[in-house]
């Protein structure tokens, strides 16, 4: 996607021919924060992208990887070299997913 989260879903909604009005009730929105939302005003809602991908007909995964990929974009953009950041951001990923899982375990 080479366009903002933002601008995607203005782009989905024009392209299905909802008004704001109409996607907004689907996503339990009002229209303004909506509007808001499409203009980059507002953070996207991570409890909507469900209902995107319902309304749209999208795969929630891929969604939910561009939703998150622009959060992590935004934080990192700034730095002189963010693919360092990036593979350090893997690293600690895991480490963290491993750690948890052995939390999870009882051992008897």
């Amino acid at each position: 996607m080479k366009e903002s989260f933002s601008e995607y879903i203005n782009k989905l909604r024009t392209n299905k021919g909802l008004t704001l009005t109409k996607l907004a009730a689907a996503l339990d929105l009002d229209q303004s924060t909506l509007s808001k939302i499409e203009n980059g005003k507002r953070n996207v809602p991570i409890d909507i992208l469900p209902k995107l991908a319902e309304v749209f007909d999208l795969d929630l995964k891929h969604l939910e990887h561009e939703y998150f990929s622009e959060k992590i974009a935004e934080i990192i953009y700034p730095q002189e070299e963010p693919a360092e950041l990036l593979k350090a951001a893997e690293e600690k990923a895991k480490f963290l997913r491993i750690k948890n899982q052995h939390q999870g375990k009882i051992n008897f």
